[in-house]
């Protein structure tokens, strides 16, 4: 009896060291899960920007700021998708688009006078036209302009609704109200409003792509890539060019 004690003893060191070992980490708090989500918006980094879309949606701040982690979660599900995408995995990027929407939805329902939230549900619902057909655009594309509409009227010196509004004129067919040249002086506005941002100088790209201005094209994407040599999606739109 003696001896079956001891080894009793002896062995609850190794499994407490092995309950360590299979334990799940603990989440990132709230404040590393924005630094991983502005990283990982940065680069498109799949993992920074898991990991923060895990906080956003499991974290205890859930229950305290219900918008501000839907909308960052949105945000997230939104660099996601574009990363998934970027390796053709087009099943995972729909997915996590999916809930992205979800999250965007969310958010614009607890604070319905945001702009920036009804800007950030206008481009998911964008990427969402992009996958679909014809009659995803006939239910979908009239939601992103509406979405679109109501940012702008809440605020149209937002660099986010500017931005919103030039995708979805640069990206829209001509009989849903696509205007490349509008789309372009709005992208504009949002560099003027903010010139920092490295992401409408991706969206330029594509505009003067379909205008077939290689000089423009090429301007503003090594403009883009200075600013953000992290991005990948300057170097994919580089791959597009067609003369």
């Amino acid at each position: 009896m003696k001896n079956f004690t001891a080894l009793f003893f002896l062995a609850i060191p190794w499994f407490l060291a092995a309950q360590t070992l299979t334990t799940t980490p603990p989440l990132p708090s709230y404040r590393q899960a924005l630094n991983l989500l502005q990283e990982g918006s940065r680069s498109l980094d799949k993992t920074s920007l898991s990991n923060a879309l895990e906080v956003f949606r499991n974290s205890p701040a859930h229950k305290e700021d219900g918008f501000s982690c839907d909308y960052r979660a949105a945000q997230a599900c939104l660099g996601l998708t574009r990363a998934y995408d970027l390796e053709k995995h087009r099943d995972l990027a729909e997915k996590i688009l999916d809930v992205g929407i979800q999250c965007a939805q969310r958010a614009v329902s607890q604070a319905p006078g945001s702009a920036d939230t009804h800007a950030l549900l206008g481009r998911l619902y964008e990427v969402k036209l992009s996958y679909g057909d014809m009659f995803t655009g006939m239910d979908i594309g009239p939601k992103a302009g509406t979405e679109n509409k109501k940012a702008l009227a809440l605020n149209p010196r937002d660099p986010q609704v500017q931005l919103a509004l030039g995708i979805q004129y640069v990206m829209a067919p001509l009989i849903g109200g696509g205007d490349v040249s509008k789309g372009i002086l709005a992208l504009k506005e949002a560099l003027r409003l903010d010139p920092k941002m490295d992401e409408v100088y991706y969206w330029l790209a594509k505009a003067y792509r379909k205008q077939n201005k290689r000089l423009n094209f090429e301007e503003v994407l090594q403009t883009g890539m200075k600013l953000n040599p992290k991005n990948p999606l300057f170097e994919k739109e580089w791959d597009n060019w067609k003369p």
